[in-house]
């Protein structure tokens, strides 16, 4: 919730009054923003964009930077108390791109970029695992099904998110194969060296900073476990001193909840500064004769949801939306969280196509055995 508390069946009484009663129908996206709450969501709304004012002073925000890692949990908790509904109406249960194979659907390059996670972490039956920062579960469900049920557990600061994970899981049958701990991912309530290995799909860069989150990773990871991760990253072809660069990177951040996105090479000594050895890494957003641009998922999305994803289909669903706000039909906020998300969306493709950005800087690390 954006409302800071510290008594867990206060959050939870809420987040219930925020967003109402519970519905997973995946047609259910106008269900979902008109019951919400609007003094809550106004405050969710206020709350998030009260951190991004230094569109003007891009040549020098540091300071804003610093304000937005200090605020950086209240911040990224409102930011998905009000865009969870609309990323599952967009993109169904995994938030996140994939390499695109040519002659595959959306859904399918989904599931094996998920899949390739348990494969590179060499996932066994029974193992313990830890997805950090799990959005609404879709890619830990997944990883639970190529590992041949090792059972994985999904930390998140969000409980809109948290409740929708367990509601999944059931749905699914996957319980005795999940368990989700709502909690801070730079503090985690979890005990040292308790996991097999760790993944996290775009999820740590929502961190103040990327060492606060590995080390914690580090921390609970057993020793000789892997924790392998696609990061949000600059490329080493952005100029941070290119005033026009810097504004497609700071749309970027402020589309997405990210303080400030660390470039490949700074994301690679942050993951050596607190111990772990690199196995492989790489920007595996890179083209090859198989594959097509990333950011098309946006750009050009093929199927009926794709089409909700393309610059047609956002427009249409901010038009009705903008129908509805005249007549208070949705709540105040939810206008304002569409356009920040078509905003983000076309700041993603100019952010690929100038080839500054990548949504999966991948990488595979290891904790020493005699860590």
């Amino acid at each position: 919730m954006s409302v800071t508390i510290n008594n867990p069946s206060e959050e939870i009484a809420l987040m219930r009054k925020l967003h109402g009663n519970l519905v997973l129908e995946e047609s259910g996206f106008l269900k979902k923003v008109t019951q919400k709450d609007s003094t809550l969501n106004k405050k969710a709304a206020d709350t998030y964009y009260s951190n991004w004012k230094d569109k003007k002073q891009l040549a020098n925000n540091e300071e804003h930077v610093e304000n937005r890692r200090e605020h950086a949990q209240v911040m990224t908790n409102a930011f998905y108390d009000l865009v969870t509904d609309f990323y599952e109406y967009g993109w169904g249960q995994s938030f996140h791109f994939a390499r695109l194979y040519k002659g595959d659907s959306f859904e399918e390059n989904i599931k094996r970029h998920e899949a390739y996670l348990a494969l590179k972490l060499q996932l066994k039956s029974g193992q313990k695992v830890l997805d950090v920062g799990c959005g609404v579960g879709g890619p830990l469900r997944e990883v639970v099904k190529a590992s041949q049920y090792a059972h994985v557990t999904g930390i998140n600061n969000n409980s809109y998110q948290i409740e929708r994970c367990q509601a999944y899981s059931i749905k699914y049958g996957l319980t005795p194969h999940t368990d989700f701990v709502k909690g801070d991912f730079t503090n985690m309530p979890l005990e040292n060296q308790t996991f097999d290995g760790v993944f996290s799909v775009e999820a740590t860069v929502h961190a103040p900073k990327l060492e606060m989150v590995y080390g914690e990773i580090y921390r609970v990871l057993k020793p000789g476990g892997r924790f392998a991760c696609y990061e949000w990253c600059t490329t080493p072809s952005y100029d941070e001193k290119d005033l026009a660069q810097k504004k497609v990177i700071h749309a970027i951040e402020e589309g997405n909840s990210i303080s400030k996105l660390y470039t490949t090479q700074q994301c690679l000594a942050a993951l050596k500064s607190v111990g772990f050895k690199v196995l492989e890494e790489g920007d595996a957003a890179i083209l090859d004769d198989a594959t097509e641009p990333w950011y098309n998922t946006l750009k050009s999305p093929e199927g009926l949801r794709g089409m909700l994803r393309s610059p047609w289909g956002r427009f249409y669903t901010h038009s009705l939306l903008t129908f509805f706000s005249k007549f208070n039909v949705v709540p105040p906020g939810v206008l304002e969280t569409s356009q920040l998300l078509n905003d983000a969306a076309d700041y993603l493709v100019k952010g690929g196509e100038m080839n500054i950005f990548t949504p999966m800087y991948f990488f595979v690390v290891e904790k020493p055995l005699d860590a």
